[in-house]
């Protein structure tokens, strides 16, 4: 699975803890662009509503991260995730409307659809080959095999939970040195929790980026659609200045892009990226430099993307192909002959430019 690579797909301006917003003529009402931004998680937030009035406060926003960081965040020593991964852990009850109950439930469905790849148990494998902390080294093989026999997102076998009221579970941790992380599904899951929020205040003009994942929902003032970029996957990029690959048009979508051209490290002329398959311990190696899912769910085009990542090009075509129902679509950017190719789902293109 994908350690998450924070980086963003847009080319908005961004201004840390604002709050404003300005008037824009209209014929048939008087709307106004109201923006706020700030920090969260470690990085940063942009929302954008078109209305006449705002119906909720900057500090209902910061209310909602906080939530769900004391349950998600693997940097928060107090949070539920956190106190789930020390080897004390035996169990706890869980609400079916917890974000950690969300996390659980829908990382299952992916982890099966996915036949195992997506996998929130392999914080194990990230600890060891130390992409979350830039201690990076190659492994000894014994020790990612003595390492493995920790991962696996299976139910039943490290982790079980069964229901325990009509409106809860009771979630097991069987084995002491099993740990998870949501990286590559939770932030995705915290921008649908954003734009359902400031949706059920009554605006449907809404644009939310968390992180570089995307959500939107109606049109701007000018009945315009939302102009995402997505960001060209060019290695180790330092500097502020950011490349757009294809801009798409787009409303009612919600977006995300994995990629593994921004951390990784090279020994012996030979490249490992931060991409891991949770079933060898190692990297994948493939042509596909980033992965960007367009869905309903900005959760599911997360963990997908990371999902894609993993699996390259030609599988993740044939991934899409064989899953209409998911109504998924894909921009993928990959390298042939040392030159940037891009692959565009049926879906996406009428929403190019």
């Amino acid at each position: 699975m994908l350690l998450k690579t924070r980086f963003f797909q847009f080319s908005f301006f961004l201004l840390f803890f604002s709050f404003f917003s300005c008037s824009v003529d209209s014929p048939q009402k008087s709307l106004s662009l109201f923006k706020l931004s700030g920090e969260s998680q470690g990085t940063t937030y942009l929302i954008q509503v078109y209305d006449e009035n705002l119906n909720f406060e900057a500090r209902q926003i910061d209310s909602i991260l906080r939530a769900f960081d004391h349950e998600l965040s693997t940097y928060e020593p107090s949070s539920l995730i956190s106190r789930f991964n020390q080897k004390d852990f035996k169990d706890t009850i869980l609400h079916y409307n917890s974000r950690f109950y969300q996390m659980l439930d829908l990382s299952d469905y992916i982890y099966t659809l996915s036949n195992g790849f997506f996998d929130p148990s392999i914080k194990p494998l990230i600890d060891l080959w130390g992409f979350d902390n830039d201690h990076t080294n190659i492994p000894d093989k014994q020790v990612v095999d003595s390492v493995l026999q920790f991962v696996s997102f299976d139910r039943g076998v490290h982790y079980e939970f069964s229901q325990f009221t009509d409106t809860s579970v009771r979630i097991v941790k069987n084995n002491p040195m099993f740990q998870l992380d949501f990286n590559a599904i939770a932030q995705g899951y915290a921008v649908d929790l954003l734009l359902d929020f400031i949706n059920s205040k009554g605006h449907q003009n809404v644009y939310v980026e968390l992180g570089g994942e995307i959500a939107v929902s109606g049109v701007k003032f000018n009945k315009e659609k939302w102009r995402i970029g997505v960001e060209t996957p060019i290695s180790n990029n330092k500097t502020s200045d950011k490349v757009i690959q294809q801009v798409f048009s787009l409303t009612d979508k919600r977006i995300a892009t994995s990629g593994n051209y921004r951390k990784y490290f090279v020994i012996d002329d030979k490249k490992y990226s931060h991409t891991i398959n949770p079933k060898t311990g190692y990297q994948n190696r493939h042509n596909l430099l980033s992965a960007t899912v367009f869905s309903s769910s900005c959760a599911r085009s997360d963990a997908f993307a990371t999902f894609f990542m993993l699996i390259g090009v030609e599988a993740s075509k044939s991934f899409i192909q064989a899953h209409p129902e998911l109504e998924l679509d894909i921009f993928l950017i990959f390298d042939e002959n040392n030159q940037f190719k891009t692959y565009l789902s049926e879906g996406l293109l009428s929403s190019e430019g």
